[in-house]
């Protein structure tokens, strides 16, 4: 966020304090859905999270981001894990969304396999708030919300798996086996280092971190898919 400049960009007045001429021709705020609000509230969270973790966070710097009161951001969200798993939540539904259109049903195995990365190469890319939140460099201190944030991401991950099901029967794997359940963790590992080494070296194009993807991750899967059709 840019600083406001020195003064705030106002000019040094002789108007007595308390008088306001603007207060007399202003016209009344108009009043926004509890929808819109809810949705002001989340992008300003999404900087604060993103910023600061969850426990450096703060919800007075959220409603203040937001252009609310405390007392109205808690008529929405009762605390700040409620409100931090929503925004979890929503993100990674959000994720996945992107992911699954990436996805073709007919297109060869490596065709979906480059499209996936390519798709979370992107969203990494346009969403670098979206992804922090998603991928932290430290889990949460609070026990709690820690478990909160497995969770979610066990649950990102079977609904992955199954989207990514076809694949693994592909490569002659059963999608429920401990090997297609160890392969996808080592490919989601893999993709987030690589994006954190992305961030670290921006000059770096997406097309280049893709091919790099695409040959140390590609390659197993590759071998695995032509067994399968022997």
């Amino acid at each position: 966020m840019v600083a406001p400049s020195q003064c705030g960009g106002w000019g040094i007045s002789d108007t007595p304090v308390g008088y306001d001429t603007a207060i007399a021709t202003e016209a009344p705020k108009r009043r926004i859905s509890a929808e819109a609000r809810r949705a002001l509230l989340f992008d300003a969270a999404l900087r604060e999270f993103s910023a600061h973790g969850y426990d450096g966070a703060s919800l007075g710097r959220i409603a203040a981001d937001a252009g609310v009161t405390r007392t109205v951001l808690y008529d929405h969200f009762p605390s700040k894990r409620a409100l931090f798993v929503a925004l979890l939540e929503a993100k990674r539904r959000e994720l996945l969304s992107h992911l699954r259109e990436a996805l073709s049903p007919d297109s060869s195995g490596e065709e979906r396999i480059c499209a996936v990365f390519d798709a979370f190469l992107a969203f990494a890319e346009r969403e670098p708030q979206t992804w922090r939140l998603l991928y932290p460099q430290h889990a949460p201190v609070d026990p709690d919300v820690a478990a909160d944030h497995r969770r979610l991401h066990r649950d990102a991950s079977r609904l992955l798996a199954s989207m990514l099901a076809p694949d693994a029967r592909r490569a002659g794997l059963d999608p429920a086996s401990p090997v297609a359940a160890a392969i996808l963790a080592l490919q989601q590992a893999a993709l987030e280092g690589l994006v954190r080494w992305w961030h670290a070296h921006p000059r770096v194009s997406r097309e280049q971190v893709l091919d790099a993807a695409m040959k140390a991750l590609w390659r197993g899967l590759e071998g695995l898919e032509r067994g399968g059709r022997r």
